[in-house]
């Protein structure tokens, strides 16, 4: 028989679950007094090292390069300038001429320049004033005796006012350029040198039959030619001065003219071998013509027909075979 368990008279705290733990009672703080409280130091932080300015040594100063003059005399004129900003003085001591200028007209600039600020109409009555009356020099007014001495006495003022003026005039000349005397000795000697060469050249004995005959005696194998010139002194100077004889070798444009000057260049390198092939290159021309003359005779007349006499080796072929009775 099952036994039967009654729980009508049971509460809650009758039973307890395995799960469920009892809370241990919490212990209230202790509050301590607040003057009684001590502070736990706070650490501060290390300040790190401050690193020391780099040292850099100090820049000297480069001093003021000071400029060099060609000369006093420049120098002089830039330190005017700029004590006085103005050059008029200067330009006019490089332009008046105080010797040429009359007696009165150095007192009359000696004056201006004291009262400079005056106008013309004060200036005029002034320089009467000061000049013509001292001086004496109205004739009419003073008579003759009196106006030649006045002006014996303003001749020997201005001639003092014009030394002093002449005087100033030479802090604004130029010094004599320095000649060094090495190059003075050597241009010496190439003009000394030059001018031996033009004597030599004018002396010549060919340099005399050029001029002489205008004409240039060119000898071949087959005899001389004389070849006619337009202007032999022209060729004399082209033998003293070479840059005359290089200047008929440029163009209108200015440039070299290249065919004119290497046919010169390749005569000069031998003449006669030059002339020979001229020659020769003439005489086949020549027997050119006379196989056409001969082929096809003209109207000419024999007395038309140069003679062997003249040279001319068409002519003189030409001669004999008229010679031998060859009609034309």
């Amino acid at each position: 028989m099952e036994e039967t368990i009654n729980f009508s008279g049971a509460s809650l705290d009758d039973f307890k679950f395995g799960t469920e733990t009892t809370p241990e009672p919490v212990a209230e703080p202790v509050h301590e007094p607040a003057s009684e409280q001590v502070a736990e130091p706070v650490a501060e932080p290390t300040p790190e090292p401050v690193a020391e300015p780099v040292k850099t040594e100090p820049v000297a100063e480069e001093p003021a390069r000071e400029y060099q003059f060609k000369d006093d005399f420049i120098k002089g004129v830039v330190e005017f300038y700029e004590k006085t900003g103005d050059l008029t003085a200067y330009l006019q001591a490089k332009t008046v001429d105080f010797a040429k200028m009359t007696d009165e007209e150095v007192m009359r600039r000696n004056l201006r320049e004291q009262y400079s600020d005056l106008s013309d109409k004060a200036f005029d009555r002034l320089y009467k004033q000061e000049v013509v009356d001292k001086f004496k020099l109205d004739t009419e007014e003073w008579g003759e005796e009196d106006s030649e001495l006045g002006r014996e006495l303003l001749r020997v003022q201005a001639a003092k006012l014009r030394d002093q003026y002449q005087e100033w005039q030479k802090n604004f000349t130029a010094p004599e350029p320095k000649v060094n005397e090495d190059e003075q000795s050597a241009a010496e000697e190439a003009q000394k040198v030059l001018q031996q060469f033009e004597a030599q050249v004018r002396n010549h004995e060919l340099t005399k039959s050029l001029l002489d005959g205008n004409k240039l005696t060119i000898k071949t194998a087959d005899g001389e030619f004389n070849y006619e010139l337009q202007n032999a002194e022209s060729l004399l100077d082209m033998t003293i001065d070479n840059d005359k004889f290089f200047s008929q070798f440029a163009s209108d444009g200015g440039q070299l003219d290249y065919a004119k000057w290497y046919k010169t260049a390749a005569y000069s390198q031998n003449p006669e071998l030059f002339e020979k092939s001229l020659i020769n290159y003439g005489k086949t021309l020549g027997r050119n013509e006379v196989t056409k003359e001969i082929k096809n005779p003209s109207n000419a007349s024999v007395g038309d027909v140069p003679t062997e006499s003249s040279g001319d080796f068409t002519s003189g072929l030409l001669q004999a075979f008229l010679n031998r009775g060859i009609s034309k």
